[in-house]
C-alpha cells in the first residue's frame, strides 16, 4: 500500500498528461456563449483533469494486457509526445483568446479579456488543487486501511494465509471507505438541498414590500378563492399589476375591456390535483367561461410571470380575457430543473388536462378561445400534457393557439419534433408541414412570418440559447444543432467534443447576462411571437410594433 508521500510526490501520468493538453484546448473553444473569466479558468481545469483521468485510466487498462506491457518505448518519445502536444495546447491559448473576443463582440456581451498567462497559470492552479483534494482522499481511505489491517485475522479471513487476509481487508476496507464517502456526500447534498428549498420557500412566503391593492376580480382580492397571503411572492406581484383598459387601448388603437388575472399558490393546495381544482373554482367565480380569451399560462420555476408575456397576451386580446396559472415549486428554474423535473410537468399536465375537459364540457358556441403560453420551464413542463407521439394537429385540436418560448433541450414535444423534422436545420426544424408548428429564431424573424389563420404552434429558440440545446447527449454524441450550416449567433470555430461540450454548454445555462435576442433572453421576441400566434381579428402589424415600444415601460417588479 503507497505511503502518503508517494501518493502527493507521484509522477503524472504521461498518457494522461497527453489527453490532459487535449482537454485544455478543447475546453477553450467557444461555446454558445462567451465566458467570464472564471468560469473560463473552471472549464480547462476541468477538461484537463477529464482528459488526464481518461489518458490514466486508458493507460492502466492498457497495462494490464502482457503484450501492451512488454512494449518499450524510447525515453524520447515517452516524454517528447506530452511535451509537444502541451506546446501546440498553450500556443493555441492566444488564438482561443482573439476568438472569444470575436464571440463577444459579435454577440455584444463585452468583457475584459484574460491574458493567455493568466488562462494558463489559472488553470494550472485551480488543476492542482482538484488533482490534491482527490490525491489527499486516496490517503485518508489508505491511512483507515492501514489502520484495520494491523488487526490479527481470525477464523475464515485467514484460512493460513495471514498476508493474503490482510490483504484482503485492505481492499474492503477502501472499498468500504469509498461508499462512506458516497454516502456522506449524499447526505451532505440532500441536507444542502433542503436548506436551500427552504430558504426559498421563505422568500415565496414573504409579502414585505407588496400590497394587496388593483386588484379588481382577481385572485387575492377579499372574494377570491385563493387569499393573498399564500399566493406566494410571484403570485403576489402578477395578480397586482393588471393592465389597465387605457393602457391596451394605445397599443391596440381599439377599445379595451379589464383583463382578469388568476392564480394559485403551491401553498394554497397539498397536491397537483388540489391546486388545479381550486384553479378550475376560481376560473367559474370570475365566469372566465365567458370571456373571448382564456389563456393558461405555464409559470418558470419560482412561480415568475414574465411582465412582458402577461402584458402582451393582455394587449392582443384587447384585455377580453381571463389567464390563470398555477405555481408547482418556488425556487428557480434551473434548480428545479437539474432536481425536480417531474413536478413542473406533473402540475402542468394536470392543470392543461383539467382545464381543457371543463371547456370541453361547455356547448361549442360558448367556449372561449384557449391559448397556451410557456416560457423555459414553463414551456417544458406544459408540452408534457401531450404525448411524444402527438403530432402538431393532435397537439393543437383543443389549445389552438400556443406559444413556447425558451423550450429546454429534454422537453416532450420539441425533443421529438426537431429529431423528425422534415426539413431544415436542427436550429430551426420544419415540423409536419410546417402549417402549424412553426420555429423561429429571432423578433426579425418574427416581424417577417405571416400569421396561421387557423391553429398556431409557435416556437421561439434562439441557436445560442444553451437551454434549448444543452443536453446528457451532448456528454458521447455530436448533436445535428453542430451540423453545418451553424445558426445565426453561433461561434464558426464551435466544435463538439466528447464531455467537453456537454460541459462547455452547461456552464452556459449559468452565464447570465445575455443582451435581448442572444442566448435565454428573449425580451424582444416575446411580443411579435403573442400576437404572430393569437391573430386576432383587426390586429395589425402596426400594433404589434407599437406593444414592442411599450412592453419595456410596461414591465413592472417581480421577484
Amino acid at each position: 500500500m503507497p505511503s502518503a508521500k508517494r501518493i502527493f510526490l507521484a509522477p503524472p501520468s504521461l498518457a494522461g498528461l497527453t489527453l490532459g493538453a487535449v482537454g485544455f484546448a478543447a475546453a477553450l473553444t467557444p461555446s454558445l456563449l462567451p465566458h467570464k473569466l472564471m468560469f473560463l479558468l473552471l472549464l480547462t481545469a476541468i477538461g484537463t483533469l477529464s482528459g488526464y483521468a481518461i489518458g490514466t485510466t486508458v493507460s492502466w487498462l492498457l497495462n494490464k494486457i502482457p503484450w501492451v506491457r512488454s512494449i518499450t518505448f524510447p525515453r524520447l518519445v515517452r516524454f517528447g509526445i506530452p511535451i509537444v502536444v502541451w506546446l501546440g495546447a498553450l500556443s493555441f491559448t492566444p488564438i482561443a483568446v482573439t476568438w472569444q473576443a470575436e464571440q463577444q463582440s459579435e454577440l455584444d456581451m463585452p468583457e475584459a479579456l484574460p491574458s493567455t498567462l493568466v488562462v494558463i497559470f489559472g488553470t494550472a492552479a485551480i488543476a492542482a488543487v482538484l488533482l490534491l483534494i482527490s490525491r489527499a482522499i486516496r490517503v485518508g481511505s489508505n491511512a483507515l486501511a492501514r489502520l484495520v489491517t494491523r488487526i490479527p485475522p481470525v477464523g475464515r479471513w485467514t484460512g493460513g494465509d495471514t498476508a493474503g487476509a490482510t490483504n484482503r481487508r485492505g481492499m474492503i476496507v477502501r472499498a468500504g471507505v469509498a461508499v462512506a464517502l458516497i454516502a456522506l456526500a449524499s447526505t451532505g447534498l440532500n441536507v444542502g438541498i433542503a436548506l436551500l428549498v427552504s430558504s426559498y420557500d421563505s422568500v415565496n412566503a414573504d409579502a414585505s414590500g407588496q400590497s394587496p391593492t388593483n386588484l379588481g376580480e382577481n385572485s387575492g382580492s377579499p372574494q377570491s378563492l385563493t387569499p393573498w397571503d399564500t399566493l406566494g411572492r410571484e403570485g403576489r406581484f402578477y395578480v397586482s399589476n393588471t393592465m389597465t383598459p387605457a393602457e391596451i387601448e394605445q397599443i391596440s388603437g381599439a377599445p379595451a375591456a379589464t383583463p382578469v388575472r388568476v392564480y394559485v399558490g403551491m401553498q394554497q393546495g397539498d397536491t397537483p390535483e388540489a391546486r388545479t381544482a381550486l384553479a378550475l373554482k376560481e376560473l367559474d367565480r370570475v365566469k372566465a367561461w365567458d370571456r373571448p380569451y382564456l389563456v393558461i399560462y405555464a409559470v418558470t420555476g419560482t412561480g415568475w410571470v414574465n411582465p412582458d408575456g402577461i402584458n402582451s397576451l393582455e394587449a392582443v386580446t384587447g384585455g377580453d380575457v381571463t389567464t390563470v396559472a398555477v405555481q408547482y415549486s418556488a425556487v428557480p428554474s434551473w434548480i428545479g430543473f437539474v432536481l425536480d423535473q417531474a413536478t413542473t410537468q406533473i402540475q402542468n399536465r394536470d392543470t392543461v388536462t383539467a382545464i381543457v375537459d371543463a371547456w370541453k364540457a361547455r356547448p361549442a358556441d360558448q367556449r372561449p378561445e384557449l391559448v397556451l403560453f410557456g416560457e423555459s420551464l414553463g414551456s417544458f413542463g406544459s408540452q408534457a400534457a401531450w404525448e411524444e407521439t402527438d403530432g402538431p394537429e393532435q397537439v393543437s385540436a383543443d389549445v389552438q393557439k400556443i406559444v413556447w418560448i425558451g423550450p429546454p433541450a429534454e422537453s416532450t414535444l420539441w425533443k421529438t419534433w426537431q429529431a423528425d423534422r422534415s426539413s431544415g436545420p436542427a436550429w430551426q426544424p420544419v415540423m409536419g408541414d410546417g402549417s402549424i408548428a412553426r420555429v423561429y429564431i429571432s423578433a426579425d424573424d418574427l416581424a417577417d412570418a405571416q400569421p396561421n389563420s387557423g391553429p398556431a404552434i409557435t416556437f421561439v429558440a434562439h441557436p445560442n440559447d444553451p437551454v434549448v440545446y444543452w443536453s446528457p447527449d451532448l456528454l458521447l454524441r455530436q448533436p445535428d444543432w453542430l451540423d453545418a450550416p451553424l445558426g445565426p449567433g453561433v461561434a464558426p470555430q464551435m466544435r463538439w467534443f466528447p464531455i467537453i461540450t456537454f460541459l462547455q454548454v452547461g456552464m452556459d445555462l449559468i452565464s447570465g447576462g445575455e443582451p435581448p435576442e442572444v442566448g435565454h433572453n428573449y425580451a424582444s421576441g416575446i411580443g411579435p411571437a403573442v400576437a404572430l400566434t393569437v391573430n386576432p381579428p383587426g390586429w395589425t402589424p402596426a400594433a404589434t410594433t407599437r406593444l414592442q415600444a411599450a412592453l419595456p415601460d410596461l414591465m413592472y417588479v417581480t421577484g
